[in-house]
């Protein structure tokens, strides 16, 4: 009979994600104040990163839903940096 495998827990370990949890992509929209300007900004979550602003909420929310609806860059991990918003 063969060898059973040992193994050992530690404190604070996790059973291990599944990948589609890595790759999975939502889109926000938040309001960001830059000096006397309202703006509406798409924001890329697990990266938290700034992809899109816009002065009406609406415009921000149609990008939104849209990335939200076809996942268009899901399969690369996000949108690309050079197409990040930098401030």
């Amino acid at each position: 009979m063969p060898k059973k495998q040992k193994v050992r827990f530690h404190k604070g370990d996790r059973k291990p994600k599944h990948d589609k949890d890595y790759d999975e992509l939502i889109y926000k929209v938040k309001m960001k104040k830059r000096g006397r300007k309202i703006l509406w900004t798409v924001i890329e979550q697990p990266n938290n990163k700034t992809i899109a602003e816009f002065f009406f909420e609406e415009d921000a929310q149609r990008v939104a839903d849209f990335q939200n609806k076809h996942r268009v860059f899901q399969l690369n991990g996000g949108i690309p940096s050079f197409l990040y918003i930098t401030a």
